[in-house]
């Protein structure tokens, strides 16, 4: 009996597999980015830098925005460093605020077409941390979290995200981080924002379903990076403790996996174990009949799993409460 029922499931597998592989749309897998033009917000430093110099090796031509001038000149220089002999690839900055007036960025990035080309590959990697438990963080930094981590994203986008389903091609990548994942401590605010992102992207992939126009959402953990050297300033020591537990990854790491991931058509970009552990569990948009059938043959494995070190989480947060209690009466 116990292998009937065995064998009947893993025909009913079987099915599935073979079904979901007839009815979602095809990956669309790219070798290189040679002379296609490869847009990134955040470029002159940390992940969005990395992505424009792996861009740069595929053949891309790159623009950067950012709003430092020295920043933006100097990452050109590293970038153009990378560039292939002879290739004549265009390397250039931008200086724009993706968080002001939206006709703005529009106007911007039709100019950017119009001197480079089409936006092949739009990378919104503009954003920024700031830490803290939810009652005591400045409601100004609530603003400047969605702002920036949100409508940075979100504006750019939808500039872009018309010309591409027009000329049915083009790749954007939302980066998120694995806060978007699951609720921790001390990132409420970047937090919220960067599950906002989440939510925008996951959206507008189901819309680009029939299209040719491809989306990927990456979910970097802790990377070093000069944003999360600033992260690391209003980190609470709970907030440290708990993110400290992944590991610090190199931003020429994730910027280069992040870009394969998407060449590759893969809608999820993770990195580590515990990107994969948080996306199986959490993700919800096919990405594939081998992600279906990993998820129905995992999930309840996984989440039993994770209760481990989300507990471990937990005691962190009430030793430190306990600790707070007992400076709180040495001080009365």
């Amino acid at each position: 009996m116990f292998l009937y029922i065995l064998s009947l499931f893993v025909i009913l597998l079987f099915i599935l597999f073979v079904f979901l592989y007839n009815v979602l749309d095809k990956k669309i897998v790219y070798k290189d980015l040679k002379n296609r033009h490869v847009v990134i917000t955040g470029g002159s430093s940390g992940i969005g830098k990395a992505a424009a110099i792996e861009a740069a090796k595929l053949g891309a031509n790159v623009t950067i925005i950012g709003r430092d001038l020295q920043k933006l000149i100097l990452a050109v220089g590293d970038i153009t460093n990378h560039c292939k002999p002879y290739s004549g690839q265009k390397i250039q900055y931008v200086i724009l605020d993706v968080t002001s007036d939206y006709d703005l960025i529009e106007k911007c990035l039709k100019k950017v077409e119009s001197d480079v080309g089409p936006i092949f590959m739009l990378i919104n990697c503009a954003g920024t941390c700031i830490c803290g438990e939810f009652d005591g963080v400045d409601v100004k930094v609530l603003k400047q979290m969605i702002d920036l981590n949100y409508f940075g994203t979100a504006y750019p986008t939808r500039c872009v995200l018309p010309g591409m389903k027009k000329r049915d091609v083009g790749i954007i990548i939302f980066v998120s981080t694995e806060a978007a994942l699951l609720g921790i401590y001390g990132y409420s605010a970047y937090g919220a924002a960067k599950w906002a992102v989440r939510g925008l992207a996951e959206s507008v992939f189901m819309e680009l379903t029939g299209t040719n126009v491809r989306l990927t959402l990456a979910f970097p953990p802790d990377t070093d990076t000069p944003g999360f050297e600033k992260e690391e300033l209003t980190k609470p020591k709970e907030t440290k403790l708990i993110s400290g537990s992944g590991g610090l990854h190199t931003a020429e790491d994730v910027g280069k996996k992040m870009i394969q991931d998407a060449l590759n058509g893969k809608i999820y970009s993770v990195f580590g174990f515990s990107g994969h552990l948080l996306s199986t569990l959490y993700c919800a948009t096919i990405d594939g009949p081998f992600q279906i059938i990993v998820q129905i043959l995992s999930l309840g494995l996984l989440r039993a799993v994770m209760v481990v070190p989300q507990l471990s989480f937990q005691k962190i947060v009430k030793d430190g409460l306990k600790e707070k209690c007992l400076e709180n009466s040495k001080d009365k």
